[in-house]
């Protein structure tokens, strides 16, 4: 009988002991997962204008998101080019907009004022078209061809989203410019391909070369960057 008592208390012994490891271990892993998580939260300044920086890109893409979801569709090629380049200029604009506050590099500040000098204009010139231009019936026929710019808009947003952001807003912003730029360039190709109207087709040859010609600018200055 003495034997069984010892035995139990032995056995309890032990199991507190066991528990009070296993506790232990807990509030240890707990410690560490507390730890890790502190050390990725932004504590300073730098990290903390950096998210900011990185949302501000971010929602000139997200607001063109938005407004691309509403777009209702004419089934007018010429007429939905005009409709999503009005949106693709406002998102370089919006960027621009914060490359200008936030950037150090005079050259990409420079280049992003331009932008919106140019591509408000060029807003004002698709606003007029759109306001004025009276559809034909012959240019609603073909709607599997008209989503070809939706897809191009996509892809470039698709791919925008996979960017890892960086605390330069520089580099940031000439790596989304150049995507950017490159839909726009698609876009611009499409539209001489399949649109009717003249002054849109001249347009989309401009956008073309233009965007074309600071694409070449922002890889020639990406790549004399450390």
């Amino acid at each position: 009988m003495k034997n069984k008592k010892l035995i139990v208390a032995a056995l309890f012994v032990n199991a507190c002991f066991l528990q009070s490891c296993d506790n232990t271990n807990n509030k240890t892993t707990k410690n560490e997962i507390d730890s890790s998580m502190n050390h990725n939260m932004p504590g300073d300044s730098t990290n903390s204008g950096m998210m900011e920086m990185n949302k501000s890109l971010m929602q000139s893409m997200s607001s063109m998101k938005s407004k691309l979801k509403e777009m209702k569709m004419t089934g007018d090629f010429d007429v939905e080019f005009a409709y999503m380049m009005i949106m693709h200029h406002q998102a370089a604009i919006d960027m621009s907009k914060v490359e200008i506050a936030k950037g150090t590099d005079t050259t990409i500040k420079t280049i992003a004022h331009n932008i919106i000098i140019a591509q408000t204009e060029e807003i004002n010139q698709l606003e007029m078209f759109v306001n004025s231009y009276k559809m034909p019936e012959t240019n609603r026929k073909d709607t599997k061809m008209h989503s070809k710019l939706n897809e191009t808009m996509k892809a470039m947003m698709d791919k925008m989203d996979l960017m890892q952001m960086t605390d330069n807003t520089d580099k940031d912003f000439v790596r989304m410019m150049i995507t950017h730029h490159e839909s726009a360039v698609k876009m611009a190709g499409d539209e001489i391909s399949y649109g009717k109207h003249s002054e849109m087709k001249k347009m989309a040859q401009k956008m073309s070369m233009d965007q074309s010609k600071e694409i070449a600018n922002f890889k020639a200055w990406l790549s004399n960057q450390k």
